[in-house]
């Protein structure tokens, strides 16, 4: 799981198309039924428990 700081964000959107599942929205159109992984990305993302992704990785293996 990926977690996108708010506070840093600059709101580009250039990660909405990048994401594979589709699950990037900006905070104004995250639907109803996500809404509450709004608060759980900001607190994952102020956290010391995730790497900061700062290169680009290769993409997860096709099952």
């Amino acid at each position: 799981m990926l977690y996108i700081h708010p506070e840093e964000c600059i709101d580009c959107e250039a990660c909405v198309p990048e994401c594979p599942v589709e699950a990037i929205f900006h905070e104004d159109n995250v639907p109803e039924e996500w809404k509450s992984y709004i608060e759980l990305n900001a607190e994952k993302a102020e956290s010391d428990e995730c790497d900061v992704i700062t290169e680009k990785k290769e993409p997860l293996a096709d099952k």
